[in-house]
């Protein structure tokens, strides 16, 4: 699989903000998250644009597509092009801008599994784009011998936070992690959509070969249907979010084998469902 180099878009900009006090008004410069479109065009047909954070547009790509059964390995990709890295003469002519565009080839036999040509699908930064009540118990995850101590889930707090520099910086963004049984990270990405943070680590644990590795996906945002299908596409048996999920979540993760934890603190967390997976505390 052929890639190359993505351009540079910052993550957060500076916006001219007033602060209103009991005491009075006053102006300062106020550091935001980024969020700009990001096409994705498999084979020539732009399948998806995406609202996201800039940066890590290979990664993005590839962990959407997988996350949406396209593609299941990088055996199935033969190019992944992240437009505006240099060497795109049509760049200037893009509508949605420099930089905004990823372009992959598949496979034959990967092109066979994409859906029927429709109009682009537009994800926005709140939203996924995952029909999570047709899938059912179609995703099973395996791996029902995995034991995950607590203590494990409890580190992943500290370690989610020494990497979030854009949170710390501005605020209003989210992250995901994937780490391997032992609570060591594979990969750890912010981004102002939860699903494109979730869709980042687990593209970057594909082009590095770690995904396989990958038991635990962590989550800043909810755990909602869409997320746990994202974890059971990509063979990841529990998921771990900071704050809840929801009842179409907990059902979705039931049928498909995840153990699905919420609230996620330093020295607690709520399981959802599939409790066999943690290991007994002596």
């Amino acid at each position: 699989m052929a890639t190359a180099d993505e351009g540079a878009m910052a993550a957060t900009g500076e916006h001219r903000v007033w602060r209103v006090y009991k005491e009075g008004v006053e102006s300062a410069q106020a550091t935001l998250p980024a969020e700009a479109p990001l096409a994705i065009e498999i084979d020539g047909r732009q399948v998806a644009v995406l609202m996201r954070t800039p940066g890590a547009e290979k990664e993005l790509a590839l962990g959407y597509c997988l996350s949406e059964g396209w593609i299941r390995s990088l055996h199935d990709v033969l190019l992944v092009h992240h437009c505006g890295s240099g060497g795109d003469a049509d760049l200037n002519a893009d509508p949605l801008g420099p930089g905004n565009r990823v372009r992959l080839a598949l496979t034959p036999q990967a092109q066979a599994c994409l859906p029927a040509a429709e109009a682009t699908r537009w994800v926005f930064s709140g939203c996924g784009g995952v029909d999570a009540a047709a899938l059912g118990a179609a995703l099973q995850v395996s791996r029902r011998e995995l034991r995950i101590a607590p203590e494990t889930l409890w580190g992943l707090v500290a370690t989610m936070a020494q990497v979030q520099a854009a949170y710390r910086a501005s605020g209003g963004i989210h992250a995901a992690g994937l780490f391997d049984a032992d609570g060591h990270p594979l990969a750890i990405c912010e981004d102002v959509g939860r699903h494109n943070a979730a869709d980042k680590a687990i593209g970057t644990a594909l082009l590095q070969g770690k995904l396989a590795q990958a038991a635990i996906l962590a989550a800043t945002g909810r755990a909602s249907s869409d997320i746990i299908a994202k974890a059971a596409r990509a063979s990841i048996p529990v998921v771990a979010s900071f704050s809840s999920s929801t009842s179409l979540g907990i059902e979705l993760a039931e049928a498909a084998g995840v153990t699905l934890i919420g609230y996620l603190r330093r020295n607690r967390f709520t399981v959802y469902t599939h409790p066999e997976r943690l290991a007994a505390r002596g």
